[in-house]
């Protein structure tokens, strides 16, 4: 899944949990009420890619990914990373993926438990518009489970399509980091 910053928010940072992670790809079953598409989600990695605004005269931005492990032995490992950009000359560039072990890189059901942290902010610190967030997952169905509804409300969809949501689970005029992909709600 590919997702953009927005800037919406004011925030420089955004917690992202197994149930946003599901809810971020959704099927409607009616134009205000939408279902998970998949019951189960496993992150691979996580990359964060971000230049400093020209219009804006920004010299750096900072980008960062995190695995927290702020509950013990329950998701993550508390591995992280971040890098800064140098002027226009060099992107601020993190990827990470969950430590092997931890629960983080195993299969997980839509929950508010933290899958991964995200900070992107620039010199100023003001939240950067335009940052590229690319999370490798996989996703799959169990028989057992009955679909997940979607825990934002959505507005105006059609009945039976498919639609991308935000990374942090807001919709489209209220995230921190919308889908690149469409049709997005």
């Amino acid at each position: 899944m590919r997702f953009c910053t927005t800037g919406i928010g004011g925030s420089t940072s955004v917690t992202v949990t197994f149930q946003n992670l599901l809810d971020s790809w959704l099927i409607a079953g009616t134009a205000t009420n939408s279902y998970q598409l998949f019951d189960l989600v496993k992150v691979k990695r996580v990359t964060i890619r971000a230049m400093p605004s020209r219009a804006a005269d920004i010299e750096s931005v900072t980008v960062g990914i995190e695995f927290p492990g702020l509950v013990a032995g329950s998701i993550g490992a508390g591995n992280q990373t971040s890098n800064s950009s140098v002027g226009q000359a060099f992107p601020a560039f993190a990827t990470l993926r969950p430590a092997k072990l931890s629960q983080s890189a195993q299969w997980q059901p839509s929950s508010t438990q933290v899958a991964f942290v995200l900070r992107a902010t620039n010199a100023d610190n003001t939240v950067p518009v335009g940052v590229i967030i690319d999370v490798h997952l996989a996703f799959k169905n169990c028989a057992d489970i009955s679909p997940a509804a979607i825990s934002s409300a959505i507005a105006g969809a059609t009945p039976g399509n498919l639609y991308f949501g935000g990374l942090d689970g807001g919709r489209l005029a209220a995230t921190w980091a919308r889908s690149v992909f469409v049709p997005r709600i």
